[in-house]
């Protein structure tokens, strides 16, 4: 390591920056198929970076065919078995520390923002977007397969974790006396107060929030290994910035880490990482944006994979399957009956103030020359919708446009 902290970028270096992010940008944008042989190798090379043995690799075409086959389980704690404990993949963060010692504070923080690019983030995304949207799909048996898993994860956890403390106090004075001490306070009391704490209404409490949300689940228990290959923000731009720092800024790393961090994002889709257990899905087929760079497509799958799995997007949203037309099919009597208050705003967004304006009762408030100041009556949106609508007096064309709730007559509105 160099015993001088790299301090700035020479212009040739900061030149380099967005060729680093269009090539990662196109590695999340790949609709190619995945190389198997090549996706199978990454696992191996990351599980092996871990210290742990080679698992049992499961190769799925789409996100949804690996929840299907892996999480409709007849027997949740032979499936969880099966399985093993959810992995936590370091590399990212490992490799952070290491490299982040390397350069001064000030310009870590400055490449952090300059190598942070918005549509590597949501492409980045993408890959957790994908798990996410199975979760309104998950059935009894999933839940109790997710606890089945938490119960492991957990539990090896908390062994590390004591395992670790033991190691340091006996290496310390006294040590070995403060173990046995710790052993015999935990056989005479600890279990005992353990079993009271576990029984109090906040625990229970905390419990059953999670037994009913999947969601918390999933960031409980498999979110937490996902997230460590492919949280997206965080991940996004630090591929990213790490390649900068490797092969521009030349920093010292762990080589294994870093091929293996390269590797399962340029070959895999997907990847669900076990102790015993791998699975790989296969990228999508295609995979649509619009100009910021959101996940969006009017009337058809913004994602769709090779085995017909498909998801919609409007300006980022995903769409639940009742909206799953063109825009100028969606009915403003729609607004009255969705209760997701984002879904709202892009069921606003796409069938316009227009023709909400027509749709919907309104109650005309005030006028001045061709504009009429309008209330729509009904509650669509989270606060009260005021329009002020304009006729073009030669082309009859109606336009609408919102306005601010504090506005009071056409003539203040037009201003």
């Amino acid at each position: 390591m160099s015993p001088t902290k790299i301090a700035q970028l020479t212009p040739e270096q900061e030149a380099v920056i967005p060729s680093i992010l269009e090539k990662w940008t196109r590695v999340f944008c790949s609709t190619e198929p995945s190389d198997y042989q090549k996706a199978e190798a990454a696992v191996k090379t990351a599980y092996a970076a871990m210290g742990k043995p080679e698992p049992v690799i499961r190769f799925f075409s789409s996100p949804n065919a690996a929840r299907l086959a892996i999480f409709e389980p007849k027997y949740p704690r032979q499936t969880a078995q099966q399985l093993g404990v959810p992995l936590l993949m370091p590399f990212a963060s490992q490799l952070q520390e290491q490299i982040g010692k390397q350069l001064e504070e000030s310009l870590w923080h400055q490449l952090q923002i300059q190598v942070s690019s918005q549509a590597l983030q949501n492409l980045f995304q993408l890959r957790t977007i994908l798990m996410w949207q199975s979760q309104a799909q998950f059935s009894n048996q999933h839940l109790e397969l997710l606890a089945q898993l938490r119960e492991q994860w957990v539990r090896q956890e908390w062994e590390q974790q004591q395992e670790e403390l033991r190691n340091q106090l006996l290496q310390a004075p006294g040590g070995q006396l403060l173990v046995e001490m710790g052993d015999s306070l935990w056989q005479n009391i600890g279990e005992s107060v353990w079993q009271n704490l576990a029984n109090q209404p906040f625990v229970k409490w905390g419990q059953q929030q999670l037994q009913q949300n999947p969601f918390l689940q999933m960031l409980d228990v498999v979110g937490f290994a996902y997230y460590g290959l492919l949280l997206p923000s965080l991940e996004a731009s630090s591929i990213a910035l790490l390649d900068f720092c490797i092969s521009v800024l030349n920093c010292d790393h762990d080589l294994p880490q870093w091929q293996a961090y390269q590797s399962l994002l340029s070959e895999c889709g997907c990847v669900f990482p076990f102790e015993n257990t791998c699975i790989i899905c296969d990228r999508p087929t295609k995979v649509s944006f619009d100009n910021e760079h959101r996940l969006h497509a009017e009337g058809e799958p913004a994602i769709e994979f090779a085995d017909g799995y498909r998801l919609y997007y409007y300006r980022g949203v995903s769409l639940p399957e009742q909206y799953w037309v063109q825009p100028h099919h969606w009915q403003a009597r729609w607004l009255l009956e969705e209760h997701n208050a984002e879904l709202r705003r892009v069921l606003i967004q796409g069938i316009g103030y227009s023709r909400i304006c027509q749709e919907l009762q309104t109650t005309e408030l005030d006028s001045w020359r061709e504009y009429t100041f309008l209330k729509i009556d009904s509650e669509v949106d989270v606060e009260p919708i005021y329009l002020l609508k304009m006729a073009c007096p030669s082309t009859g064309y109606v336009h609408a446009m919102r306005v601010p709730p504090t506005m009071r007559s056409a003539r203040e509105a037009i201003r």
